[in-house]
């Protein structure tokens, strides 16, 4: 049983408790510190979108459609549906000659409450260019038309565009992705499962890629640029991945679907990867927030500007303070880096 990593603390008493596994490499694989159990099989999820958006950039496709380095941010993106995300999304699809209508995500309401309520109020509803995921399937979908292969079903588990980026992460985990548990995904792409060592282990080319010159680091350092110099397009207002990159001069961090999380430190070389056992968010961030801060990957002053995310407080509808979602006292015990 994996150990709890998150405590939630009311009065001074714990009342709920996250457990986890967190594994944290460096740039050629070998693991710094683990906590729980990091062969366990995880379903990365959207934390896997830098990964798939690789064959995009190697096909020739970004030449070929001349892809802007703020939509390479928002095909690596789970973000909001606020109007920033529109402005970038459908002026892509209208110049490579497709319509939201084409996109295979199922339609949704922007993730943003504020957006959300604003489609309603306007009396706008559920779209596909809305679902938080329409980033990656606007990528995908320019690839399958670059490529020449058919539109319809691009997001098929056999599909070109699906292996492609399947056969890059079996190169990149060590693992045969094509022997491993898979189902659709939230937004109906495949989903596929690895073990939490080789999920981190696939993101460390990513450290020193800009040192090479051949095709896959060029596609990788093109990735990390643009999450990082356009991190609100990645997710958007009041997101932890956002302001994680917002408040760092060099992380590259992306969220997935039941508490996982991927981490990339460009200048201290390493990679975080970690999953929530229950699948909640706010255990996950807190996850987050204690690695990167035992790794020395954010500084006092950083893990206090993301306190919202890293170690929230927990308010009454009177607004009054009544707890705190903590790390655990398992953190205390480590050694420091």
């Amino acid at each position: 049983m994996n150990p709890i990593l998150v405590e939630v603390v009311r009065g001074g008493a714990v009342e709920s408790r996250h457990r986890g596994a967190v594994v944290a490499v460096n740039a050629d694989g070998k693991t710094l510190f683990s906590l729980g159990d990091i062969e366990q099989l995880v379903f990365p999820r959207s934390s896997l979108k830098p990964v798939q958006v690789i064959p995009l950039i190697e096909s020739g496709a970004i030449d070929r459609f001349s892809i802007s380095q703020k939509e390479l941010a928002l095909a690596c993106a789970s973000h909001n549906g606020e109007a920033m995300h529109m402005e970038v999304l459908l002026p892509w699809l209208q110049r490579v000659g497709l319509t939201p209508a084409e996109l295979e995500c199922g339609p949704s309401l922007p993730l943003d409450k504020e957006t959300s309520e604003s489609v309603l109020r306007n009396g706008g509803g559920a779209a596909r260019e809305l679902h938080n995921c329409s980033g990656k399937h606007a990528g995908m979908l320019t690839m399958a038309a670059y490529l020449g292969e058919s539109l319809s079903g691009y997001s098929q588990y056999d599909h070109p565009t699906q292996q492609g980026w399947m056969a890059l992460l079996s190169d990149l985990s060590g693992v045969e992705i094509f022997d491993m548990p898979w189902d659709k995904d939230g937004c109906g792409l495949p989903a596929v499962a690895l073990p939490l060592l080789a999920f981190a282990k696939a993101f460390t080319p990513f450290i020193n890629a800009h040192k090479s010159n051949d095709k896959r680091s060029v596609a990788m350092t093109k990735i990390a640029s643009a999450m990082r110099a356009h991190p609100q397009l990645v997710a958007g207002t009041n997101r932890c991945c956002t302001a994680a990159m917002q408040n760092s001069d060099d992380l590259m961090v992306k969220v997935g679907a039941e508490g996982v999380f991927i981490a990339v430190s460009l200048q201290a070389g390493i990679v975080v990867a970690l999953k929530n056992d229950d699948g909640a968010n706010r255990g996950a961030e807190v996850m987050l927030g204690a690695a990167l801060r035992h790794l020395g990957l954010v500084t006092a002053e950083g893990y206090q500007q993301m306190a919202n995310w890293y170690q929230p407080r927990i308010k009454n509808s009177q607004q009054s303070v009544v707890g705190s979602v903590q790390p655990s006292a398992v953190w205390n015990g480590l050694p420091q880096f």
